[in-house]
C-alpha cells in the first residue's frame, strides 16, 4: 500500500507543476546534507509515520495512514519587515500552501482522499528551510492475505 500511495503523491505533485525539482522518500535527509548526494531545491520528501493496522476478514487490513511531507527550500533572503525582498523570501510559504492544495483530496486504488491535519512551520530560517505538512488517509489492502498452498506429492487413500 505504501508503494501505491508514494507513487500517487509523486504523480500528484509533479502534475501540479509547482516547481518542485526533487521528490524522494524521507531519510533524515536535511540532517545529513554534508554526507548525502546533493539534491536540487525546492524538494519534497515523503515520510510514512508508524501505521497501526486493523485486521479485517479474509486477510484484509485497514489503517488511517499518516504521511508527512517535508518541503525543503533554500534561501539567503531575510523575512525582515521593510525588506525589499520580503515577498521573494515568503515564496517558500506559498509553495507549501500550493502543495497542500494539490494534495487535499488525493485518492486512489485502496485509499481515500487525503486530508491535511497538521502543519509544522520552520523556525530555523538559515540557508535551508524545512516546512512539514501532515496528511491522513484511510487505506485498505489485502496484502496480508495468504495465497493457498498447493500440496504436491501427497496421496490420500480412500476407503
Amino acid at each position: 500500500m505504501r508503494t501505491v500511495i508514494y507513487k500517487a503523491i509523486i504523480k500528484r505533485i509533479n502534475g501540479a507543476n509547482l516547481g518542485v525539482k526533487h521528490l524522494n522518500l524521507w531519510n533524515n535527509t536535511t540532517e545529513r546534507l554534508t554526507s548525502v548526494k546533493a539534491f536540487e531545491m525546492p524538494a519534497v520528501f515523503v515520510e510514512f509515520e508508524p501505521i497501526q493496522w486493523r485486521q479485517l476478514g479474509n486477510g484484509s487490513r485497514s489503517a488511517d495512514m499518516r504521511v508527512r511531507l517535508h518541503v525543503v527550500t533554500k534561501t539567503l533572503i531575510t523575512l525582515e519587515d521593510g525588506s525589499k525582498y520580503q515577498d521573494q523570501a515568503l515564496e517558500y510559504i506559498q509553495l507549501t500552501e500550493n502543495i497542500v492544495t494539490a494534495m487535499c483530496g488525493l485518492s486512489g486504488q485502496g485509499f481515500n482522499g487525503f486530508q491535511n491535519i497538521e502543519s509544522v512551520p520552520s523556525h530555523n530560517h538559515e540557508q535551508i528551510i524545512q516546512e512539514e505538512e501532515v496528511f491522513v488517509t484511510h487505506a485498505q489492502t489485502k496484502s496480508a492475505r495468504k495465497k493457498p498452498e498447493l500440496l504436491t506429492g501427497v496421496s490420500i487413500a480412500l476407503k
